[in-house]
């Protein structure tokens, strides 16, 4: 698999569960080069899938590209 770009990525699969393993990040430490190893719009089927390669990966990185929360809201996970 390619090494892409994780912002990128994320435009193209909206309101969905993705799941990454990260080769690169920027000066904050936020992720922006990797590898999609999953995606799903259920975090359930995309858990499940993560907790079989637990240990298989070294720095990963999941995220949610739907709605963020309005100013405010807590949400719980």
């Amino acid at each position: 698999m390619e090494i892409l770009d994780i912002p990128e990525v994320e435009k193209q699969y909206p309101d969905e569960w993705l799941w990454f393993e990260v080769y690169e990040t920027d000066e904050l430490n936020r992720p922006i080069k990797g590898k999609l190893l999953a995606h799903s719009p259920s975090r359930a089927a995309l858990d499940e899938f993560m907790n079989k390669r637990v240990g298989v990966y070294h720095h990963t990185y999941r995220i949610y590209t739907g709605p963020k929360p309005k100013k405010g809201m807590a949400v719980v996970l």
